[in-house]
């Protein structure tokens, strides 16, 4: 019996493969983008490449357990606007007996938060005297926005925030930056900005520019063009050095030898790059941003030479 039915059926099919294709490959870029530039990332490639953790547990314990303490702190929310119309959430923490005239700006890092990264050093720094200032940096914690600069929102927004200081507080300040990995590179970024009330940078595992970090990633190309539609900005625009060749603000460049996730030769080379005043802290067998943990007494040491040159 012959069978009828549309023998072409099969070549109609066909015509839909092109579109499924170009569908699959959509969804891929919009992955790949989430994961490396968006606030909440991508499960999907999360689940692909694993949660990144790149130190041993004691560390993640230590840190955890100083953002405990933070957060139990004395302290006051703060809130301002972005150029771009975000709220941003920045957090005030005095020192005891303090005036309110120093000021130590902690900058943290990619998909990171205040809280985490100022617990780290908030001993450190109320110890010397200095009050701590911590925002959440766009798309970050509880700062609106949804895309990560990779230090030039971070940067404006930190430059925004100083004026926001200097306004609330009436008095002639002195301010310390200290940024730690893409906070880091923010910093860098606001070397040639900052106003006189910035007395010196501490940066710790800085990238020179956001690139190098990431063009490992699949369609790397394709990303960078997605990014500056959705941005206006190019990837490009993140490099400090213009910044560093035009500043001449105190530079404290911090890493460890054993970095896995900026290139452990970063800092060794800004410092030679960088003419203007400096000193460097290069720790042997250290990894990213661990230098305060891993190396609490050398750290402090290098930190308190610069606040002894530069702070009044």
């Amino acid at each position: 019996m012959k069978r009828s039915g549309n023998k072409n059926s099969g070549k109609g099919l066909l015509w839909l493969i092109p579109g499924l294709l170009a569908a699959g490959f959509g969804a891929a870029v919009r992955e790949v983008y989430a994961y490396a530039f968006a606030r909440n990332g991508s499960r999907l490639v999360t689940l692909l490449t694993g949660d990144g953790k790149s130190h041993e547990d004691a560390y993640y314990e230590w840190r955890d357990s100083r953002k405990e303490k933070l957060l139990a702190a004395p302290q006051t929310r703060m809130t301002i606007c972005s150029d771009r119309g975000y709220e941003l959430a920045g957090f005030y923490l005095p020192c005891k007996g303090s005036d309110g005239s120093r000021i130590a700006f902690i900058v943290h890092g990619y998909h990171s938060e205040h809280a985490e990264t100022a617990g780290m050093v908030l001993d450190y720094w109320h110890s010397r005297g200095f009050d701590v200032f911590a925002p959440d940096n766009t798309a970050h914690g509880e700062s609106g926005g949804e895309i990560i600069g990779f230090d030039l929102l971070e940067s404006a927004d930190s430059l925004k925030w100083i004026e926001y200081l200097k306004s609330r507080t009436g008095k002639e300040l002195q301010i310390v930056l200290h940024g730690f990995s893409l906070g880091g590179a923010s910093v860098m970024k606001m070397s040639d900005q900052a106003g006189p009330e910035v007395k010196f940078i501490v940066e710790d595992s800085g990238y020179t520019e956001a690139q190098s970090l990431l063009r490992k990633a699949p369609l790397f190309g394709l990303l960078k063009l997605v990014h500056r539609l959705v941005t206006g900005s190019d990837l490009s625009d993140t490099d400090v050095r213009p910044n560093l060749s035009r500043a001449d603000i105190p530079i404290l460049f911090i890493q460890g030898t054993d970095d896995p996730t900026v290139p452990s030769e970063n800092a060794p080379f800004l410092y030679s790059f960088y003419q203007g005043p400096k000193d460097k802290l290069i720790l042997p067998g250290v990894r990213h941003i661990e230098g305060i943990y891993a190396a609490p007494d050398e750290y402090a040491a290098k930190i308190d030479e610069m606040i002894g040159k530069y702070i009044r």
